[in-house]
Parts: C-alpha cells; sequence; structure tokens
C-alpha cells in the first residue's frame, strides 16, 4: 500500500537569516548608459515596467502570515516573508533603473499587475502563497529568457541575480506549499488548482509581452516550454510524489 508524505518541517528560522544576509545588499543608484544596448527593441523596456511594477507591491501577505492560523508556520515564517517582500521592492529597484537605462518611463498601473494583485487578495494564505508561487515561475523564465538576447552589459547581469534570487524565492514558497499537501486529497486539490493556475499566468503573460518577445526572436512556444517545464519543478517540490523524489530544474 502507497503510503502519503511524511510531515515536512521547514525550518523558518533559516529562511529568515537567509533573507536577512541578503538584505544587506546596496541599493541601487542610477545606472550609466551602456552603448551596446542601444539597439534593444523599445518594447523590452515597456515590458520590464509591468514586471516593476508587479515586484513593487505584495505587501499584504505579511499581514496574512502574521495573522494566520496556520499551524505548520511561526513568528520566523512571517518575519522571512516581510523580508521576501522587501527583497521583491529591491528588484523594483533594481528594475526601474533598468527602465531608465532602456528610454523608458515607469507606470503606475498595468492590467497583468492588477489581475496579479487580484489573485493574492484571494482569502487565505495558501492561495496567496500559490499565486505569489506564479509569478515567481513567470519571473525566472522571462528574466532569463530576456537576459538570453542580450549582449554582455550589466543589464543582463542585473536579470541572471534575478532569477538567482527568484529561484530562492520558488523553495522558500514551495516549502510552505509542501506542509499544506501532506494527504492525498490535498495532493489532489493543489495540483488541480496549481497547473490552472499556472497555465492561467503564462498565458498572460504571453499575451501582455507578446511584442518584447517577438521583437527579440524569442518564439511563443519556446517561453511556453520554458514556463511549463518551471511549472512541473515547482509543483514537484511543493507536492513531492510518494518515493519522495523531487523534480530537477534546468533553468539555462
Amino acid at each position: 500500500m502507497q503510503q502519503g508524505n511524511p510531515k515536512f518541517t521547514p525550518d523558518w528560522r533559516q529562511w529568515r537569516n537567509l533573507f536577512v544576509h541578503r538584505r544587506g545588499r546596496p541599493r541601487p543608484d542610477q545606472f550609466a548608459d551602456e552603448p551596446q544596448l542601444a539597439s534593444i527593441p523599445k518594447s523590452v523596456a515597456r515590458s520590464l515596467v509591468v514586471f516593476q511594477l508587479g515586484e513593487s507591491r505584495g505587501g499584504t501577505i505579511v499581514e496574512y502570515s502574521l495573522r494566520s492560523p496556520i499551524a505548520e508556520i511561526d513568528a520566523c515564517y512571517a518575519e522571512a516573508m516581510e523580508l521576501f517582500v522587501a527583497e521583491e521592492h529591491h528588484h523594483a529597484e533594481l528594475l526601474a533603473c533598468a527602465v531608465r537605462m532602456l528610454g523608458g518611463e515607469l507606470i503606475r498601473e498595468n492590467w497583468t499587475a492588477k489581475l496579479f494583485v487580484w489573485g493574492r487578495r484571494l482569502i487565505g494564505l495558501r492561495l496567496k502563497v500559490m499565486v505569489l508561487l506564479a509569478a515567481e515561475v513567470v519571473g525566472i523564465c522571462y528574466y532569463h529568457l530576456l537576459a538570453t538576447k542580450l549582449p554582455e552589459s550589466r543589464l543582463k547581469s542585473l536579470l541572471e541575480k534575478l532569477v538567482d534570487d527568484e529561484l530562492s524565492h520558488l523553495d522558500f514558497h514551495c516549502s510552505f506549499l509542501r506542509t499544506q499537501t501532506g494527504s492525498a486529497w490535498r495532493r489532489a486539490i493543489f495540483v488541480a488548482a496549481w497547473r490552472a493556475l499556472s497555465v492561467a499566468a503564462a498565458a498572460t503573460v504571453l499575451v501582455d509581452h507578446r511584442h518584447a518577445l517577438r521583437d527579440l526572436g524569442i518564439p511563443a512556444r519556446v517561453a511556453w516550454r520554458r514556463w511549463m517545464s518551471v511549472s512541473r519543478h515547482a509543483e514537484a517540490l511543493a507536492c513531492p510524489r510518494h518515493d519522495g523524489r523531487l523534480g530537477e530544474l534546468r533553468v539555462g
């Protein structure tokens, strides 16, 4: 008889300490112009500004973490979540510099950003974290795809660093969700909800950022396959199979 996954108990103190360690990174100054980026299509700046807007939000989830009755989290988790949000705001500052370096202008609202905010406001910490996880999957894939098409530059390095940060964010959110998928019925509900959410998120971004993808020569089918691959990896982390094996992620 197959048995359920053993109870998973993350060390939220380690996550808090990781984010505390990274909190000391310097705030960005305005990036100097890089001549090698002069030929980058303006659609890239218009695309990155949407991600900049999304990275600048998310504070309400800290309140939910503090008030949540979920037994598997504690004060260290709430502190880690607060530090995670601060790190996302740091990303927003970096992306703001990148947008200006590419000749773009910042915006205050966008329909996809509003959609993710609406998703994060759904009742319950679990659903909020799932929406955050979907955003991390999108960020990992999109920043990587853009970086592969850019010449060596500070912007390319910035996007690669964002991918590294977002991969750790993915692990952080999957650690929480894994504590919530310990039974067969919970795993079934999670998988169904996650697959629907990840497909919807990927489709939404493909539509909103189609011009940048086209102008950089990135076929939609390539972006789609990358999103689905990272999405399945996140699913394996949050909802391991009976034998405990996890999926392997290859971003490159």
